[in-house]
């Protein structure tokens, strides 16, 4: 998929919005988000002592050093943040940590992959809808890896702001192409939207937020060290609550 943003827009299915759902940095956006993306070197700044009880729990459950390095990232980026009383979500991958806040009782999910080789193909056929299979299957060779994350990502982030199980999102969270845009069908009658960023050619990261319709602002950061962040933005969806009229296109 390169970097052909313009070709990457998503628009909900079946009532298409034709705002794009998120603004990045910019201070006219009525609701404000805030994407924190934490690098392996905050695990220099990860302290037990300001972990949660169920997160001392986990953590004693860790098994082997890649899993408690992750741990200890993640944990690290999420007291810095101090995220009080607000929704929050997180996810990390190969050190590196997402941490998705929004205003308390919001419903928003988060997910970080790391776009490394694999057999993209066999796990598709294993979990996705047909017509991604079949996306996948006729997208070039060079494209099937950022096609494939750019769904993963997208339907983990509604596994967790859904609270389904992942085999249920990967299964029910069904995103396409169809004349030349993409669309989307989340199992909700509340409105949605998501958007999927590129922070580095080997990261991608997708949030999803269920409820409301309004724009969102949302601001990307950096850790460590602490810095705003301007992130290629690949994919922007959203969809409106069952029953309501469709916005123009």
């Amino acid at each position: 998929m390169g970097r052909n943003y313009d070709a990457l827009v998503m628009h909900g299915n079946p009532h298409a919005l034709s705002a794009n759902p998120f603004s990045m940095n910019r201070a006219a956006a009525v609701t404000r988000l805030t994407l924190w993306l934490g690098f392996p070197t905050a695990r220099a700044h990860f302290d037990p002592l300001t972990l949660s009880e169920d997160d001392r729990a986990r953590l004693a459950d860790s098994r082997g050093s890649r899993r408690r390095a992750d741990f200890e990232v993640s944990r690290a980026l999420l007291a810095m943040a101090e995220v009080g009383s607000a929704a929050h979500s997180l996810s990390h991958s190969a050190e590196h940590a997402a941490l998705l806040i929004a205003p308390d009782g919001s419903r928003i999910g988060v997910d970080l992959e790391i776009n490394r080789p694999r057999d993209v193909l066999r796990l598709a056929r294993f979990a996705f809808d047909e017509r991604e299979v079949r996306a996948l299957e006729s997208a070039a060779p060079e494209s099937q890896q950022a096609l494939f994350y750019t769904l993963w990502t997208l339907k983990e982030s509604f596994a967790k702001a859904l609270q389904l199980g992942l085999v249920d999102a990967l299964r029910h969270c069904i995103f396409w192409m169809e004349d030349r845009e993409w669309r989307g069908r989340v199992p909700t009658d509340a409105g949605w939207s998501a958007a999927v960023f590129q922070p580095r050619p080997e990261i991608v990261i997708a949030v999803a937020r269920i409820g409301g319709n309004e724009a969102l602002q949302l601001n990307t950061w950096e850790w460590p060290p602490k810095q705003r962040a301007d992130w290629p933005l690949m994919v922007a969806c959203a969809g409106a609550p069952s029953g309501a009229d469709a916005a123009p296109a």
